[in-house]
């Protein structure tokens, strides 16, 4: 990769790709061909699934009444390769289409308990998903704990949390620059992250609220383990946490304006901002920010607008500028390496090491971060609810500096405790672009979900 050296290749390579190779290579060498074995993680994912669902019950039994909550949902999507990718030609990866299915077993629970003469001096939060996954080569059964924490008030306008917890950060619909967590992202398909419930992260958090102002304080510890095929603790309890990050936050507002401010460290300095303000009874403005201290340029930003119509339609329109991307220059440098790597494929489907090459390209490219290598992005969803119970949305994501785009279409049916809904999700552009790159971004997906 000496050919590519300015910008963006130069700035992750040595930090990402060897890594991710290494991991490729690992997982894929792995064969079982002791079906006991698989028989045995299957069971043992059962196991703990039933455990962690019945545990919290039988020890909050003394608590306060409560709030508990089950789901299950079942999702087929399928998944449609795109041979004119520069990462594809000729489909020499080999790809085809797949079909997978997964059922999604969701328990939520929620108690609160007194502490001495207080009515409700702390609470209890436990949410646990089991997830059967299915696709043409096995079956594959896992477990994963998406929140596990203990709430306190133990004075006054004092409240400390412990434990795994999903917290939100930001003002952005598409995208949240000023989040604690913002660097750890992995590159998946938007149809199924929209689907999975929110993995917290283990945390140690306390917050005072002041009189128009609240100071949150926080700290989240550094958790590795192995994320193999074979791993234990990410099979059965949820990800590591790569980061150890701790923050300072302050929340307050002034003249109808909503703000935040965020400051973070973990080997690196962080900063963020929030504002929001709604105007009237149907138009609400935000703009949010970002800056990690590891890496020139790595400002981001993002304003938008939130307007609701008189006949209830929603619509959302932000544009992200991404400090740490690829210029038009840059970019072009990328595609001119790509396509120097796929010459040697020209009608011979089966050269191996073309296709290495072009796998630890594509792999390279998620790990940096997908959609989010270009500087400029535009995001418009459009949200209504059509009588007597189905609703329509829309969501494009445009990417502003080569024109290509992600869209995704979804129509859902709602009634009482039953849902069905339907999503196609489709890259465009041409390709020698970001989305023209997607191999298997070409998908469908059909979801019937009940809850009780």
């Amino acid at each position: 990769m000496n050919k590519v050296k300015p910008g963006f290749l130069r700035r992750y390579t040595r930090r990402y790709v060897q890594g991710y190779v290494q991991r490729y290579a690992q997982g894929r060498m792995r064969i079982y061909t002791q079906k006991h074995f698989r028989a045995y993680r299957i069971l043992l994912a059962l196991g703990l699934g039933v455990g962690v669902l019945i545990a919290p019950v039988s020890c909050c039994q003394a608590f306060a009444a409560g709030n508990t909550c089950f789901s299950v949902k079942n999702l087929w999507q399928l998944s449609s390769p795109s041979s004119r990718s520069l990462l594809n030609p000729g489909n020499i990866l080999g790809l085809e289409k797949e079909l997978t299915g997964s059922f999604l077993l969701n328990w939520r629970g929620e108690w609160f308990f007194p502490a001495g003469a207080r009515e409700n001096g702390g609470r209890l939060v436990f949410e646990d998903t089991v997830q059967l996954h299915l696709n043409r080569d096995e079956t594959d059964l896992a477990n994963m704990v998406n929140e596990f924490y203990i709430s306190l008030n133990p004075v006054g306008f004092f409240f400390i949390d412990a434990g795994k917890q999903v917290i939100t950060t930001g003002t952005g619909y598409f995208f949240n620059p000023s989040d604690v967590w913002s660097r750890a992202r992995e590159r998946k398909a938007l149809l199924q992250d929209r689907e999975l419930p929110p993995e917290g992260k283990v945390m140690l958090r306390g917050e005072y609220l002041f009189p128009g102002l609240a100071l949150e304080v926080g700290w989240a510890p550094q958790l590795v383990w192995a994320e193999d095929e074979d791993a234990a603790l990410l099979k059965y309890f949820g990800s590591p946490q790569r980061s150890s990050p701790a923050w300072v936050k302050i929340s307050g507002g002034c003249s109808g304006m909503d703000g935040s401010c965020l400051f973070s460290y973990d080997r690196q300095w962080k900063a963020g901002l929030n504002l929001a303000r709604v105007w009237g009874e149907n138009l609400e403005i935000h703009a949010e920010m970002g800056w990690e201290e590891w890496e020139e340029g790595s400002l981001k930003a993002l304003v938008g607008a939130n307007y609701t119509f008189a006949g209830g339609a929603n619509l959302i329109l932000e544009y992200l500028f991404n400090g740490s991307g690829l210029t038009r220059g840059e970019w072009e440098r990328v595609l001119l390496y790509i396509g120097e790597s796929t010459t040697p494929a020209a009608g011979n489907e089966n050269c191996s090491p073309v296709a290495a090459e072009l796998q630890r390209t594509a792999g390279f490219l998620m790990e940096a971060g997908f959609p989010g290598l270009l500087r400029h992005y535009a995001m418009a969803r459009l949200y209504k609810e059509l009588p007597p119970a189905f609703a329509l949305e829309q969501i494009i994501i445009q990417n502003l500096v080569d024109r290509s785009g992600l869209a995704i279409f979804s129509l859902s049916y709602e009634k009482e405790r039953f849902a069905l809904s339907s999503a196609v999700q489709i890259p465009y552009g041409k390709q020698e672009s970001e989305f023209g790159l997607l191999t298997e971004d070409w998908q469908a997906k059909l979801k019937v979900e009940f809850w009780f």
